[in-house]
């Protein structure tokens, strides 16, 4: 039973981090456009100034939150499912990427995502355990 709980552990983790690294880039770019151009890196006072805003604050806050929670996945899950089911993220910035910022949504980036869901299903669907013993690893 451990086992089982330690699983459903590191699929929450997981799919708490994509939310989180997929909602983090989305406050990057809001917090990004809003600043336009940055000032010349000769000039890192200004230019490190510049960055400090709520959405860029607030989206680095959370793709650290993210990113910790990845670590802890990667302990409970196997890496050859955690990360293709990461590439979730490019389907939720996709999403809103259009939503938030009206970036077109055309054929061919429809196609991109849809193969991308086809590739994370079947990557992740494998119900096989392929955690090898310590021992193979050497």
């Amino acid at each position: 039973m451990k086992v089982s709980s330690n699983k459903t552990r590191g699929l929450l983790a997981l799919a708490v981090s994509i939310v989180c690294c997929a909602a983090s880039q989305l406050l990057l770019k809001s917090g990004m456009s809003a600043i336009g151009t940055l000032p010349a890196l000769n000039n890192l006072p200004a230019y490190a100034v510049s960055l400090i805003t709520p959405p860029i604050i607030g989206g680095l806050m959370l793709y650290a939150f993210g990113t910790a929670l990845w670590l802890i996945c990667l302990t409970k899950l196997d890496l050859s499912v955690a990360y293709p089911a990461s590439a979730v993220q490019f389907l939720l910035i996709f999403a809103g990427a259009w939503y938030f910022f009206g970036e077109p949504v055309t054929n061919p980036r429809l196609a991109g995502a849809a193969v991308v869901i086809a590739g994370v299903l079947l990557l992740t669907l494998d119900r096989k355990p392929s955690t090898p013993s310590p021992t193979t690893l050497n």
